[in-house]
């Protein structure tokens, strides 16, 4: 299972915390201190980072795919039919539309303008914004699969 955002390092870190039951609620303070939050940066889109495992014995990966999200879904999928595997044995699911104004607001005046406090603050902001929907989708991808 392959959780994928812009940079790979907030909304994937937050869907994999999620995933693995590390949090339950919103709380900005336990998402600062997730594994890898925040801390991947342009050199390190594409690349595959194992945060745990699931109940299920399900490997749980964060990603950056910039705004290849699809395509990368699309090449997954395809290398797992070369390799005869199960079409659910990889499992993509692109975050990006779970961004919103707030988070981009956020993640410009992080990496961009290196204004962390106002930066983090709009971010913190659109994760609480998004938290519900994302919460439900990992919820229901956990059932799916």
């Amino acid at each position: 299972m392959i959780y994928s955002c812009y940079y790979g390092s907030y909304l994937a870190a937050v869907a994999a915390a999620l995933h693995l039951g590390l949090m339950e609620e919103f709380d900005s303070g336990e998402i600062t201190n997730l594994p890898y939050f925040g801390n991947l940066g342009k050199d390190q889109w594409g690349k595959l980072y194992f945060v745990g495992e699931d109940k299920s014995g399900r490997k749980i990966y964060i990603m950056g795919s910039k705004k290849a999200g699809r395509v990368v879904e699309k090449a997954l999928k395809g290398f797992a039919q070369i390799y005869n595997m199960e079409e659910t044995s990889v499992v993509f699911v692109d975050l990006l539309p779970f961004g919103n104004l707030f988070f981009a607001a956020g993640c410009f005046m992080l990496r961009r303008l290196n204004f962390k406090r106002a930066g983090t603050f709009f971010l913190m902001a659109g994760i609480r914004k998004s938290f519900g929907k994302l919460k439900d989708l990992v919820e229901s991808i956990k059932k799916s699969v």
